[in-house]
């Protein structure tokens, strides 16, 4: 029998998205087959990682997410994916000096918004995938514009985020916030879609919930890591 892929999923940023990845990708893969995925989850300390970004120690979060791949490998792991948008602003240099291929959450969500024609998107996540530029230069490489809220509204934002919602919680208050702030973001910009580039957001925003598309960051990832687990 031939050996089947698995995959290494980088979890625990939070938790209830690592769950959400797990559950999702054991039910798209059932779409295809009447087997089960092989799947293999290193969960990280959350606060740990959140400490290295916020103090801008990539140095550290490079070397504890290489480790977490290098276990991985040693349990069999085939290649790899992170279930969360973050610490993907190191992405280019952990795949640089991984032993494994990566799976990238940011390359699967420009290639899904060009596919659906966007031309102009508004990007929402925690402060440090707000403020930084890896979502913005995927999407400019594309050719496709990319807006971020203003420093209040991604204070806001990352409030939502921390610590409720990355734990599971959705607080129905937080959640009217979040739709306000979007509408009127849309109202100044004119955008095509909403970026959810936070795992935990599509816990909180559904694609009814606004009048304008969603790309679900998570969702496209999951896709993408169930299409090479199947592919020969």
């Amino acid at each position: 029998m031939k050996k089947k892929k698995v995959v290494g999923i980088i979890g625990g940023l939070g938790p209830a998205s690592t769950i959400d990845y797990y559950k999702e990708i054991i039910r798209e893969y059932k779409k295809h087959s009447n087997d089960y995925p092989e799947i293999i989850i290193y969960s990280l300390n959350m606060v740990e990682i959140m400490d290295y970004l916020a103090l801008s120690d990539y140095d550290s979060l490079i070397k504890k997410i290489a480790e977490a791949i290098n276990q991985m490998k040693k349990a069999g792991a085939d290649f790899v994916a992170i279930s969360s948008n973050t610490p993907h602003v190191v992405f280019n240099e952990i795949r640089k000096s991984s032993n494994l291929p990566l799976i990238s959450i940011i390359e699967s969500n420009v290639n899904e918004t060009r596919k659906n024609g966007f031309t102009k998107v508004l990007l929402i996540g925690t402060s440090f995938t707000m403020k930084a530029d890896f979502y913005r230069n995927g999407f400019a490489n594309a050719n496709i514009g990319c807006v971020v809220p203003n420093d209040y509204e991604k204070e806001a934002i990352h409030n939502i985020i921390f610590p409720n919602l990355e734990n599971g919680i959705v607080i129905p208050e937080d959640k009217e916030k979040l739709i306000k702030i979007i509408e009127k973001i849309n109202c100044r910009e004119k955008i095509d879609a909403v970026i959810l580039a936070c795992t935990e957001l599509p816990l909180m925003i559904q694609k009814d919930n606004l009048k304008i598309p969603t790309v679900n960051t998570t969702k496209v990832h999951i896709n993408e890591i169930v299409n090479k687990l199947l592919s020969k």
